[in-house]
């Protein structure tokens, strides 16, 4: 692949009547003017519903292709990620003020260009949300094939997991347990006061209010304080 000034001094360069812009190839997006859109798009990707389960986050190294105006801002960029044969967008954007002027197709055009003159690419891949119509569309009009439809049957919302803060990992002083016996009778209280000795806690107070309904009070051990 070209390096930076390379590409920018090429013949390969794109430009446009209404927006002049030059497409740079960069061998880590985090390294180009384009990394500023990249906060911009994640945002909007989420804004919009078309993140699904995971954010829409592009690897953490990675080249792009990028169209950087006159003065030096970017308009655009396409992150992908080099797999042997096969090349793999994982974040195509083009700032909003910049859309509907064929900069994406540019960039895409380009990338394609780039694989064929390097000869061993026999794919450039890459996948969007059920629901971004307007990305499926522009996909179909630059000749790329729909090969594979993801099905998903969500059993649940997603939990984030947060990290305990310090009081919250801190034991209760106290515990209060209801507890039904069943037919096994006390046998099976034991073993759960039993357990909870293991956890840190001595039974203080044990209340009956059934015949097998009780409700058993527990204090942390004076180690465990």
């Amino acid at each position: 692949m070209k390096s930076p000034s390379q590409t920018a001094d090429s013949d390969s360069d794109q430009h446009t009547a209404e927006v002049p812009y030059r497409v740079h190839f960069y061998e880590n997006w985090r390294h180009s003017p384009a990394s500023c859109l990249v906060p911009q798009a994640i945002s909007e990707i989420e804004e919009k519903g078309f993140a699904g389960r995971k954010p829409a986050l592009p690897i953490i190294k990675g080249p792009c292709v990028a169209a950087i105006g006159k003065d030096g801002k970017a308009m655009g960029l396409l992150i992908y990620l080099l797999g042997g044969s096969s090349w793999y967008i994982t974040l195509s954007y083009t700032a909003p003020e910049h859309r509907r002027k064929h900069i994406h197709t540019t960039l895409f055009e380009a990338l394609r260009d780039e694989g064929l003159q390097q000869g061993n690419i026999v794919s450039i891949d890459c996948r969007t949300h059920v629901n971004n119509l307007a990305a499926q569309a522009a996909f179909e009009a630059q000749g790329r094939t729909k090969e594979f439809i993801e099905y998903s049957f969500r059993l649940k919302d997603e939990v984030v997991v947060k990290e305990p803060t310090a009081e919250e990992m801190r034991m209760p002083e106290y515990l209060v347990e209801p507890f039904d016996t069943g037919p096994v009778g006390l046998k099976n209280m034991q073993a759960f006061i039993n357990e909870k000795a293991a956890e840190g806690y001595e039974l203080q107070q044990v209340i009956e209010r059934s015949m097998c309904q009780w409700v058993l009070i527990f204090r942390r051990g004076a180690d465990r304080a």
